[in-house]
């Protein structure tokens, strides 16, 4: 973890991400308690999650001509700023009992709006800001982070709900992003426009952002991995609730232990990444990853249709799950951030975004419904089977293209 003490805007990069992160995690929690207690209508939690993602979804696509047209320094300090300003008005509409479904409604449409710029800004800065090769140390660092805020923000938030009431967690999310507000803005960032691209119109930024990646092989091969990452694991979150209950003991109390299972392998598989070198090995990492999943998946399928009940198996499956998919995370936007050119890198990573942040509901919708048909054993066992044959497809294919065409990306 040398690096990330002596790279002092990476520190501020992640130490921001981390403390918002955590906000949301806060927010989350004592969001979805609040309108399950006020509405008593879980249908109305889908309405605010739904609004908390699609306006995200469509944003992302038409965000990076945006991102990649000004000061990227700006985005990350005024998408926090407006974020932080938006929970405000949540938090003092709570305090004066005015809070309502449409203030709810409409702070999480302007929340997604914000995210969509954000968080491909992000992804963009880091090359500016870190050698080339130590951006799979930064990536893994954080997922790191991610991976401890995936375990300790919802325990925490939860605790302070019941403790402190929902208007002080409101106020703490929005304090946080406040705080990651103030640390973008110390953080040194080169610009990187082209005097000829800032000449050029939004619309036109946009459009050469679909072009680029759709005239690159390996931009698309990309595009599919993070397309089948969201995808099979949107699938694994519908049907973890599922499989939680036909095991021995309490359902939600077994959802609690695989869930905290997974955050534990997103941690330490950060970790580990963070600390040994991958440089040039990127690839055989991603699609290795992709196979193991679909094994993983098929173990699953196979100990679930084996009529195993006990709990203690399924936390080394989701233990190795999550550590899968930081692999694969961290390895595709350091292939990215390492091979497209940086005054590109907002419009690539936004749409790649979109193109996750769209098949993960799309895979939630479907297999929400193949449960009807199907029981959860034989969906993991042919995910399974169906991950690991598309990975290794995936993988012979980008080698053949790359012999064939000679576009040799660094890895």
């Amino acid at each position: 973890m040398k690096s990330i003490t002596t790279n002092q805007n990476l520190f501020l990069l992640l130490c921001g991400q981390f403390v918002s992160q955590i906000g949301d995690k806060f927010y989350a929690i004592a969001l979805a308690y609040w309108v399950l207690q006020v509405t008593h209508a879980p249908s109305i939690m889908g309405i605010v999650l739904f609004s908390s993602m699609a306006p995200a979804i469509v944003v992302g696509f038409l965000a990076g001509g945006i991102i990649d047209s000004f000061s990227r320094k700006i985005f990350l300090i005024s998408t926090d700023l407006i974020r932080g300003l938006v929970v405000t008005a949540v938090v003092v509409t709570y305090y004066m009992g005015a809070l309502n479904l449409s203030v709810i409604i409409v702070a999480g449409v302007v929340l997604s709006v914000c995210s969509a710029f954000f968080d491909p800004t992000v992804q963009a800065v880091i090359p500016q800001i870190v050698k080339q090769e130590a951006l799979n140390e930064a990536n893994a660092k954080s997922q790191f982070l991610s991976g401890i805020a995936l375990v300790v923000g919802p325990l925490l938030g939860g605790i302070c709900v019941a403790w402190l009431g929902y208007g002080f967690v409101f106020l703490l999310n929005a304090l946080s992003f406040f705080v990651a507000s103030a640390l973008a803005s110390m953080i040194a960032i080169q610009p990187v426009i082209k005097e000829t691209q800032s000449k050029k119109k939004i619309k036109e930024n946009i459009r050469d952002g679909f072009q680029y990646i759709l005239k690159r092989r390996s931009t698309l091969s990309i595009v599919s991995v993070v397309a089948i990452l969201h995808f099979f694991v949107g699938s694994v979150q519908v049907i973890m609730p599922v499989f939680a209950v036909t095991l021995e003991g309490n359902g939600a109390q077994n959802l609690g232990y695989l869930e905290a299972f997974y955050g534990m392998g997103v941690i330490l598989t950060g970790f580990l990444l963070s600390l040994i070198s991958i440089n040039h090995k990127e690839k055989k990492f991603m699609y290795g990853g992709i196979c193991l999943i679909g094994l993983i998946y098929s173990v699953f399928g196979i100990l679930s249709n084996s009529g195993i009940r006990n709990i203690v198996p399924y936390f080394f499956v989701f233990f190795l799950m999550s550590a899968a998919v930081v692999c694969i995370s961290t390895c595709y936007r350091t292939i990215l951030q390492k091979n497209v050119e940086n005054e590109m890198a907002g419009r690539v990573f936004g749409i790649i975004g979109s193109v996750g942040n769209f098949t993960l509901p799309l895979a939630i919708l479907i297999f929400g419904v193949l449960l009807d048909w199907f029981q959860s054993g034989q969906l993991l066992l042919f995910c399974g089977i169906l991950l690991t044959i598309l990975g290794l497809v995936l993988f012979k294919m980008d080698r053949k293209h790359t012999a064939a065409s000679g576009d040799h990306w660094i890895n």
